[in-house]
């Protein structure tokens, strides 16, 4: 019965409120279109909130492993296998090593490898920050969330596989030699510290800037060439540095594959948010709403899309 006298008083009351539109209908009062999402469903603000480093920050993690892009995670894993079970890796650290002068050049890509981001986003928040220019200023939090993200996923992942750097000393105490040496990996916890090991923080920081500013950019091809051209000099970098010694081949191709959805994800979500594109209601959207009769209480969830 209770059920029959809440349905009966649902109708009473959008009797009435028919019974009030049509007398405004008579009296010539214009009569606004209902809004299926007014009241308490009306989630969409007037106008966008201002952008923060960590906006957006749960969506851009899912979006970095979902679909086309946990794809080239897995890449990084399988050509990683690859490279090194085929001995590519070994091949091209004894490239280098017998041309150290090339290292020698490498030498740039391994500074602006550890501050070239932090230059670059101290440089873009005080253009955007002092210079009150917002597109700035959502640029260098792209870049920022980017780098961050990027390094907590490297991090974990150099600390769980302990994979051994190209140095010789460890021939004999890891493996028995330097071929050996580049399939080794030691899962577990801190057997291989943060420094060294897979993938190469270099070459994931770059690619996470460079993908990040061209996905907030997306009609800027100078951005797109330099940021190819960055990654590929910083993927030589860390590949021949010091005879070869500072990272495997296949973890500087593996930095790239996993850093690049990251950056294309938080850049292309400022670049969304900044447009007002992703403010207000999402495209779907969880409602609660609940229900209070005489004799029970339930709650109606639902999902809007």
């Amino acid at each position: 019965m209770t059920g029959l006298a809440t349905l009966a008083s649902l109708t009473g009351a959008m009797a009435g409120l028919a019974t009030a539109f049509a007398d405004e209908a008579a009296e010539g009062i214009p009569i606004e279109p209902a809004d299926p999402l007014a009241g308490s469903m009306a989630l969409a603000p007037t106008e966008a909130p201002p952008l923060v480093p960590w906006a957006g920050l749960g969506r851009h993690v899912a979006d970095s492993f979902w679909g086309w892009n946990l794809a080239l995670h897995l890449t990084a894993v399988a050509q990683t296998a690859l490279v090194s079970g085929q001995g590519v890796d070994d091949q091209v650290r004894t490239l280098f090593a017998r041309r150290p002068a090339w290292g020698m050049t490498a030498y740039p890509a391994v500074i602006l490898g550890a501050v070239g981001p932090v230059g670059l986003i101290g440089g873009l928040f005080a253009k955007g920050y002092w210079g009150e220019h917002s597109e700035t200023l959502g640029a260098a939090y792209a870049v920022l969330q980017a780098n961050a993200v990027t390094l907590a996923y490297v991090t974990v992942l150099k600390l769980t596989t302990g994979r051994p750097p190209p140095h010789e000393e460890l021939v004999g105490s890891v493996a028995g030699d330097m071929r050996g040496l580049s399939r080794t990996f030691r899962f577990g916890v801190n057997r291989g510290g943060v420094f060294h090991g897979w993938p190469s923080g270099h070459v994931a920081a770059t690619m996470a800037t460079c993908s990040s500013l061209a996905a907030y950019y997306p009609d800027s091809l100078a951005l797109k060439l330099v940021g190819i051209a960055s990654v590929a000099y910083m993927m030589f970098g860390v590949s021949s540095f010091q005879g070869g010694s500072m990272h495997w081949f296949s973890d500087a191709i593996a930095g790239a594959l996993m850093a690049y959805p990251i950056g294309t994800a938080v850049g292309a979500g400022f670049r969304g948010m900044r447009d007002g594109a992703t403010h207000g209601r999402s495209k779907t959207s969880w409602i609660v709403l609940p229900s209070i009769g005489g004799e029970r209480t339930m709650v109606e969830v639902g999902r809007l899309f």
